[in-house]
C-alpha cells in the first residue's frame, strides 16, 4: 500500500513538472510576442508625442504672432487714449478722434439711469473686454449698488445690475 502511494505521489509530481515545463515556454513565447507589440507600441505612441509637439509649437507661433499684434494695437490705443485724455482736459466734450465716447458722456449715460447721483458716487474705467472698448463701473447711491457695462464706440449699455447693501 505504501508502494502504491509513493508511485501516485511521484506521477502526480512529474505530471506536475511537465505541466509547468510546458506553461514555461508558452510563457516565453508570449512574452517575445508582447515585447514585439510592446516595442510597436511605444514606437506609434513615440510618433504622437512628436506630432503633438509639432502642434504645440505651431501654436505657439501663433500666440507669438498674436501678442505682437496685440501689443501694437495696445501702443496704439495708448497714444489714443493719452490724445483723448489731452482732448479732455481743454475741454472738449465730443467723441473722442477714434470714434469712442468720452469718460463723461459715459458717466452722463449711467447717471441718468439713477436719478439724483452724481458724478461722486460713481466710478468708472475704460477697458478692453475680447477686443471691445468698453466703459465699465458702478454707482453707489441711496444704499444701492448699480453696476454697468456701456460699449465704448456707440454709448449703448451693455449691462446694468442693482443691488441693494
Amino acid at each position: 500500500m505504501r508502494k502504491r502511494y509513493l508511485i501516485i505521489l511521484t506521477g502526480l509530481i512529474l505530471s506536475f513538472a511537465l505541466l509547468t515545463g510546458c506553461g514555461m515556454t508558452r510563457t516565453a513565447e508570449q512574452s517575445q510576442t508582447s515585447d514585439v507589440s510592446s516595442t510597436q507600441r511605444e514606437e506609434e505612441l513615440q510618433a504622437e508625442i512628436d506630432a503633438l509637439q509639432q502642434e504645440i509649437d505651431e501654436l505657439k507661433g501663433a500666440q507669438d504672432q498674436q501678442d505682437t499684434a496685440t501689443s501694437a494695437e495696445d501702443e496704439q490705443t495708448s497714444d489714443n487714449s493719452q490724445t483723448a485724455d489731452s482732448g479732455k482736459s481743454s475741454g472738449s466734450s465730443g467723441n473722442t478722434s477714434d470714434g469712442m465716447i468720452s469718460m463723461e458722456e459715459a458717466q452722463n449715460i449711467a447717471l441718468e439711469r439713477v436719478p439724483g447721483a452724481t458724478a461722486q458716487d460713481m466710478s468708472i474705467e475704460l477697458d478692453r473686454d475680447d477686443g471691445w472698448y468698453i466703459y465699465e463701473g458702478d454707482i453707489l447711491y441711496n444704499r444701492m449698488e448699480y453696476e454697468f457695462e456701456i460699449d465704448a464706440n456707440t454709448g449703448n449699455i451693455l449691462k446694468w445690475e442693482e443691488e441693494r447693501w
